[in-house]
């Protein structure tokens, strides 16, 4: 691991003897009237003041000190695991941890995807944070939550590995049978993935993908195996904002789609009646001239197949842990939108509160989603965007099967292979990976 702190601040002196006696000594009158920056700052936030207030904000009052600098972070685990057991256990309806990660690597991003091996994952301005309860009785006073977090991040974060069939799923052995390189959706699929297993947060998702659907539409049915009146289908389908050339999804902010996803060991991340744009040829073109050529479909997809997470000057990421929900203040002390708002970036920066269609209730308060109890990420802008599967086959379905393509929610497509390949972090003599 490799850790590097800025103040981003050199003084260079020639002659230091010099500099010593050219500085003139300062009475109190002048001293209060200059002020200064220091490498360490100190505040203080009420639960109640800012924009947003709400009940899981107001019994709190907010402790905060931080750096007035930058942290640099390169560095790989393999294995996080936090707040494992305890009353979350009764909460969330299994045994497990709060956060359960396999083989985590932090680095820099080149766009969104893993930059070099080398690089860092840049953190402004870091901070520790204390929520108090009872804070103006001495005797009642207690800590509830503590935070530590950043005013921005920007980087990229890896996870798990990916297996193949007759390769033994070393972190989830559970599945060790049941890898199927070959599966486009189920259990085969997630057989062959380690990664997020659970997680607790709050995620403020920019989702995209393109994928090459083939099907066989069997019009007549399907009697023992055999598909009856096969029609084909082989078409390129997208959602989001795409930048391949091959589908009709566009690269604007109005072409985004925003999901966001909080709770408490989370295992799989679902996105509901998502709009799929087809075009391709055959019964797609049958399609697009009825004026049918968008369908619908449900996604919900197991944690593990995700294997990166890019982060664009995310603001107010952190990591927390806390007895009883917490809505912790923001760092800039003001709501998203006004945020957005006073840079310049509303209807122009690629998150939901920079929008007036998508935006949500969060991005109207000065206070963060509510952490849960135990341990919780917040991460409000994390872009899982241009994945990419060109060989999606969903095989023989009936007529009847695919009429859910035509309206909202849509096809469900249980734990689809979204062919995601982890970054590497490796260099030197470094075995990690």
């Amino acid at each position: 691991m490799k850790i590097t702190i800025s103040r981003k601040l050199m003084i260079s002196c020639t002659n230091v003897d010099a500099f010593r006696h050219t500085m003139t000594e300062m009475d109190d009158d002048s001293l209060r009237d200059v002020s200064g920056q220091g490498l360490f700052v100190a505040d203080m936030v009420r639960g109640d003041e800012l924009t947003g207030a709400n009940e899981y904000s107001t019994p709190f009052n907010f402790y905060r000190i931080g750096m007035d600098g930058e942290m640099q972070l390169n560095l790989n685990m393999s294995k996080l695991q936090l707040g494992c057991g305890g009353i979350n256990d009764h909460l969330s309806g299994h045994a497990g941890c709060d956060i359960d990660i396999d083989y985590v690597t932090m680095m820099g991003r080149d766009g969104y995807e893993a930059g070099d091996s080398q690089s860092p994952v840049i953190l402004d301005r870091p901070y520790m944070e204390f929520a108090i309860k009872n804070d103006d009785t001495r005797t009642m006073r207690e800590v509830v939550g503590i935070k530590i977090g950043a005013a921005t991040v920007n980087g990229f974060m890896a996870t798990g590995r990916r297996y193949y069939q007759g390769v033994t799923n070393e972190e989830n052995n559970g599945f060790a049978s049941s890898c199927n390189p070959s599966a486009a959706t189920g259990s085969g699929v997630v057989g062959c993935h380690s990664g997020l297993n659970t997680v607790s947060g709050f995620l403020g998702t920019d989702l995209s993908l393109t994928m090459r659907v083939k099907a066989n539409i069997c019009a007549l049915g399907i009697v023992f195996g055999a598909c009856l009146g096969a029609i084909g289908l082989d078409a390129w389908g997208c959602t989001g904002r795409t930048a391949t050339n091959v589908d009709l999804c566009g690269t604007n902010q109005s072409d985004s789609v925003f999901v966001d996803l909080a709770g408490t060991r989370m295992q799989t991340l679902g996105l509901r009646a998502a709009e799929l744009t087809l075009n391709g040829s055959g019964v797609v073109a049958a399609l697009q001239a009825l004026g049918l050529n968008d369908v619908y479909a449900q996604l919900n997809t197991d944690a593990r197949s995700v294997h990166g997470l890019a982060f664009v000057d995310t603001s107010d990421f952190f990591l927390s842990f806390q007895r009883e929900a917490v809505a912790y203040p923001r760092y800039s002390k003001i709501t998203p939108t006004e945020e957005f708002t006073q840079n310049g970036q509303m209807g122009v920066a690629l998150d939901a509160c920079a929008t007036t269609n998508m935006d949500t209730s969060r991005c109207h308060s000065a206070y963060a989603v509510p952490a849960n109890t135990g341990w919780w990420l917040n991460a409000p802008s994390a872009k899982l965007v241009d994945v990419f599967n060109d060989d999606f086959d969903l095989g023989n379905q009936t007529v009847i099967d695919v009429l859910p393509l035509l309206a909202a929610p849509g096809f469900l497509i249980e734990h689809p292979e979204f062919q995601m390949q982890r970054a590497q972090n490796c260099y030197g003599s470094s075995t990690f990976c």
